[in-house]
């Protein structure tokens, strides 16, 4: 891999240990995947930072680098960790709060931007055609489907190696010949009637070529970072072509083959049966919620009168305390309980629950495996109404 005399002297320690250990990762990736060469970056986002998660050793790995003087040289936001900040929840349980504040301190003490979201585009949306080093992959193919820029699925230490560098390996989707959709993908008559999370969940399993996906112009926002975010965890795409969303020069077309989804294809991806004895979580914010989702569960919760029939958990930004206090404290009093900066698939339960019903095909398909409790997909509606008063 060529090296710039910079980039000489960050590998050789010149700039001190962090940025050293932190080179030397890029390198070895980049040199794996053939790499040419490093491309700046402008924007990284750190996942892999929660403590129940990555444990004592990934503890460890960060401290290392914070202890040894790394720094974000460029803008750095971080994923949700394991602790509710909101001072809500009953839900979100905070037994490691300890370890996961050394973790929040060293990434705040590096310059790293403590947003604790899935959703760094709310804070800094791309540029088409930029450059990332993106961590978290329902935000990874958000970036790439939605605002046409490139990032590679980048696990949590190498996107914390951009960001110290602010280089990353120019390799797979920082590459034109790798944005090529050789699969149109069709919804026939009925498909979308299932819910968007359950859809994305069967695209993610059955396509593994890049798509270009027919009917999403339809879309709106919560089902376009639903749909996305699900295919991503049920599959390995960090990249989509959304028919009309997608800049058309972020990407080019070569299609080999049509597949058109039924809609008996994918009703088996929405879950398990809800039954009256079941003792039901109801969950929104996988990705969290954005500032038009939040309003639209406020409007239901009126709708519906307050959480009785189960429990509902809302995940949101830490930011959104303070910004939404108001709203957050209306939806509190009506039964709904509140975490911020975390989200069920990167925390731990204080309870159990029989089944969880949530709109994201990314929540079930983690949660099940997590939690080992059933799940259930159902659109944003119909999961405020299962666990209202108002509930038949």
């Amino acid at each position: 891999m060529y090296l710039t005399l910079e980039q000489e002297k960050m590998l050789s320690g010149e700039y001190g240990w962090s940025v050293a250990k932190a080179m030397e990762l890029l390198v070895r990736i980049g040199e794996a995947l053939n790499a040419p060469r490093l491309i700046e970056v402008k924007h990284a986002h750190v996942s892999g930072v929660s403590y129940s998660n990555i444990g004592k050793y990934g503890l460890e790995f960060i401290l290392d680098f914070y202890r040894s003087g790394g720094k974000a040289r460029i803008y750095t936001t971080i994923n949700p960790g394991c602790v509710d900040y909101s001072g809500y929840s009953s839900i979100i349980d905070n037994k490691f709060i300890r370890e996961q504040l050394q973790i929040d301190s060293a990434f705040i003490g590096m310059g790293f931007k403590p947003v604790f979201t899935c959703i760094p585009y709310y804070y800094r949306p791309p540029i088409s055609g930029e450059h990332l080093a993106w961590g978290e992959s329902s935000a990874v193919i958000y970036a790439n489907s939605i605002f046409g820029a490139c990032t590679n699925r980048e696990g949590g230490p190498i996107a914390l190696a951009a960001s110290i560098t602010g280089y990353t390996y120019m390799a797979g989707l920082h590459l034109p010949e790798n944005r090529v959709a050789r699969v149109e993908v069709n919804f026939s008559p009925g498909t979308l009637s299932i819910p968007i999370g359950a859809i994305g969940l069967w695209i993610g399993d059955h396509v593994k070529t890049l798509p270009i996906i027919k009917g999403t112009n339809k879309m709106n926002y919560s089902n376009l970072k639903i749909l996305l975010s699900s295919m991503a965890a049920s599959g390995s795409h960090g990249l989509v072509v959304l028919e009309d969303i997608t800049p058309r020069y972020t990407y080019s077309l070569e299609v080999e083959d049509k597949i058109y989804v039924e809609k008996n294809m994918v009703e088996d991806y929405v879950g398990d049966e809800v039954t009256t004895s079941d003792n039901i979580l109801g969950y929104i914010g996988c990705p969290h919620l954005h500032p038009f989702e939040l309003l639209e569960i406020v409007h239901l919760v009126r709708k519906h009168g307050s959480i009785r029939r189960g429990k509902l958990l809302i995940t949101v930004p830490i930011e959104y305390m303070s910004k939404f206090k108001h709203i957050l404290h209306e939806l509190k009093a009506r039964g709904v309980d509140v975490a911020a900066g975390t989200c069920p698939v990167v925390s731990v339960f204080h309870g159990k629950y029989d089944v969880v019903v949530t709109n994201s095909g990314k929540a079930a398909f983690y949660l099940r495996k997590i939690h080992g409790v059933k799940t259930r997909i159902a659109e944003i509606s119909e999961v405020v109404k299962l666990v209202s008063r108002g509930a038949n």
